[in-house]
């Protein structure tokens, strides 16, 4: 019976001490409050000058701080310095009735899903880490210009109009809008990477370096790739996404620097049509759930392979009173080669190579506490975007200005006001550069808390 007893104990005792080796951890942010906003779309493409779509919005909403998500993460200790850890995060919409992700093309989340899953993941993820070295993971992650962007970013990736380097999830615009105005949502770079495999260092000697490989081939022999027009003898084909990712950072005293660089491609065997694209938002470099960031159809040239080149680099320093932020993103999609497209039954186009948007755009901004309860921040940033092949370049402007008021450490009241506009460019005395002319305000109170 003492044998019996002992032994009771030492598996009661083990198990105490392998449970202490690991956790989960639930946190989430819940973002609600009044969002407002003005706006006018650019003339869509061969629009007669002057053309344009008047946008006034204003409705209790979500999000506008940060994007409302509930999170499941975890840690196993391995022993001798390895780690195993997971995590898994879902978009919320706590203004509406569903959770997020709940239609086949979901703006909010940048996500676009051809079942109308009432779930977005915005991630999920397993790896390992060794102290001293660093780790590795595979599943849906954040990519390397992301997260060199997060840390360089005076407004921290909040949803309202005025950022022109993160270009985030603001309402301010149409869902259905079909011109690039160089702020349109997501237009700036990809967000995050589905199938994807990232490797991240520790740091040595104020050195850090990562990497992602993400890879998605399907090959179908039925019918044509979403986004295509099945016309006889063209059906089935690539629906192939991949790209790689690399990144860098060094930290000396109070100086961070970053720089990222990711390439994505997308191989459509039948071939993308700009007009099959419009008016719908579609993803450049992404197929189906693996979606990434949404770029208006109607800026699309017709492709039947496509690259997405994307480059940040961005700095900060912090000067005690205040921290000063600085950024570069650069975005370049293209046709990589000549190819016949079918538009429409037993009619076809051909694309030529080299076709693309290519965007760029710098920020400076600062941020810091003027009372240990009251944080303000502010940046401004312009830029240049080519939307089409035979579009003429367009230049924008975004500013915003942004203050918190902490009521706890987990909950705090907030106001923030971003605003973006857009030159007007023609292509003939007759017609505008589509995306010509756009321009927004927008304006948010509201109540942000974390858990």
């Amino acid at each position: 019976m003492k044998k019996s007893l002992l032994a009771v104990a030492a598996i009661g005792a083990f198990a105490s001490a392998a449970q202490a080796q690991s956790s989960v951890t639930v946190y989430g942010i819940l973002d609600v409050g009044y969002i407002g906003s003005n706006a006018k779309d650019g003339g869509a493409a061969n629009a007669v000058a002057g053309t344009q779509t008047k946008i006034q919005k204003s409705a209790f909403g979500q999000s506008a701080e940060q994007t409302s998500r509930l999170g499941f993460k975890g840690t196993e200790d391995l022993g001798g310095g390895a780690s195993a850890f997971f995590t898994v995060e879902l978009g919320l919409t706590p203004a509406n009735s569903e959770l997020s992700g709940g239609t086949a093309a979901d703006a909010l989340q940048r996500n676009t899903n051809g079942s109308g899953s009432a779930v977005d993941n915005r991630q999920s993820f397993v790896g390992l880490k060794k102290d001293g070295i660093g780790q590795f993971a595979f599943g849906r992650q954040y990519t390397p210009v992301f997260n060199t962007g997060a840390d360089t970013s005076a407004g921290q990736y909040n949803n309202v109009v005025g950022d022109v380097v993160y270009a985030g999830n603001s309402s301010v615009y149409s869902s259905t809008a079909t011109t690039s105005s160089g702020n349109n949502n997501g237009i700036g770079f990809t967000n995050r990477a589905s199938n994807a495999f990232t490797a991240q260092s520790d740091k040595f000697a104020g050195f850090q370096v990562g990497g992602l490989y993400a890879l998605n081939n399907t090959n179908s022999t039925v019918v044509a790739p979403a986004g295509t027009t099945d016309v006889a003898g063209s059906g089935g084909g690539n629906s192939n996404w991949n790209g790689w990712g690399l990144n860098g950072n060094f930290t000396w005293q109070k100086l961070y620097v970053g720089v990222a660089y990711q390439s994505f491609k997308t191989q459509y065997t039948t071939g993308v049509t700009s007009a099959s694209l419009a008016p719908t938002i579609t993803n450049v470099n992404s197929v189906g759930v693996t979606a990434g960031q949404s770029t208006p159809g109607g800026s699309i040239f017709p492709a039947a392979q496509i690259s997405d080149k994307q480059t940040l680099a961005g700095a900060t320093y912090d000067f005690g009173i205040l921290k000063a932020y600085a950024q570069w993103v650069g975005r370049k999609i293209q046709n990589d080669y000549t190819t016949a497209v079918n538009l429409n039954a037993g009619i076809t186009t051909a694309a030529g190579a080299g076709e693309q948007l290519n965007r760029t755009a710098q920020q400076i901004g600062v941020r810091s506490y003027i009372t240990p309860t009251i944080e303000a921040w502010g940046s401004i940033g312009n830029g240049k975007i080519k939307a089409a092949a035979d579009s003429a370049t367009l230049n924008f402007v975004g500013w915003q200005l942004g203050s918190n008021y902490y009521l706890s450490k987990r909950t705090n009241l907030y106001a923030i006001y971003g605003q973006s506009n857009t030159s007007s460019a023609s292509n003939s005395a007759t017609t505008v550069t589509p995306g010509s002319g756009s321009g927004a305000n927008q304006y948010a109170l509201g109540l942000r808390h974390t858990f």
